[in-house]
């Protein structure tokens, strides 16, 4: 039989807990819910409503939509990727955001992290109030600012309102050589909320302001949520088989040769391989 001072001070020890999670689960509760595995839906290219390459549309420059027709006319006739992923860059900003696999959003009172399997590229846009740094560290994800909007005024948070800067490169929009500006000022803007009619359902509007571009370009990305997922390691290098010289890709055959990736490109120069070159 507990003695009445055990007694008294379990009761105490009950009490403070009780003191400490409330304000805890109080402050949870203020928070939507994106847990689970968030898989994208559509294609691959920036737009999904629209085809990829051209069919995008996008508001180019006369300057970048003649390196976007360059590139296009470089493209491999056998390797799907035509921007900078192909050398095991990441996709950075805007573009990780089209979830080539699937991701997972954490969040927590002063930071909400997106985590992508592919490339395990790691995002962190931070809610806690902290003006833009005067010296900015640039990343390919960039530094991202969020601030949670309570849309409706029932004291729940709907909506991550998020701006994104301090980018690095090179960057393309997709896989098909879109490009975005080498200044590297890109800024981001996204609204990320759950879909109204389905909680299952994530919407993510980007609009993108780059110099490569004549106004905004906008588009929304969307997500579908498995509940009970299984995760799967992607590793770049793990099945990289194309190689990069001089701005042509070739392909890595399995008994280790350069192969062409479109008719009548050209072998590599050899000149540091020719008889007496190394002497």
């Amino acid at each position: 039989m507990a003695r009445p001072c055990d007694a008294l001070l379990a009761a105490a020890g009950l009490a403070a807990l009780t003191f400490v999670a409330a304000p805890a689960r109080a402050q949870e509760a203020k928070y939507p819910d994106w847990s689970g595995q968030w898989v994208r839906v559509g294609g691959t290219q920036f737009d999904p409503s629209k085809p990829p390459g051209p069919g995008q549309e996008a508001p180019l420059t006369p300057e970048y939509k003649a390196r976007f027709e360059a590139a296009l006319a470089r493209k491999p006739a056998d390797v799907t990727d035509n921007s900078p992923t192909v050398q095991c860059f990441p996709a950075g900003m805007p573009r990780v955001m089209i979830a080539v696999e699937p991701m997972e959003i954490v969040i927590m009172p002063k930071m909400t992290a997106i985590i992508h399997s592919f490339q395990n590229e790691f995002r962190r846009i931070w809610t806690d109030g902290d003006p833009w740094p005067e010296n900015m560290e640039q990343a390919f994800e960039g530094l991202s600012i969020g601030q949670w909007q309570d849309m409706d005024a029932k004291g729940v948070f709907q909506t991550l309102a998020v701006e994104t800067r301090g980018l690095s490169g090179p960057r393309t929009f997709d896989e098909s050589g879109l490009p975005l500006h080498e200044d590297n000022e890109t800024i981001i803007k996204e609204r990320i909320h759950l879909d109204a009619g389905d909680p299952d359902t994530l919407r993510d509007e980007i609009a993108v302001e780059d110099h490569a571009l004549t106004k905004p370009w906008t588009v929304t990305r969307t997500y579908h949520r498995e509940r009970n997922p299984t995760w799967v390691e992607h590793v770049c290098t793990e099945s990289k088989r194309t190689m990069v010289i001089n701005g042509e890709t070739y392909r890595l055959s399995l008994d280790g040769y350069l192969q062409p990736t479109r008719p009548n490109q050209p072998p590599p120069d050899m000149k540091f391989f020719k008889s007496g070159a190394g002497k």
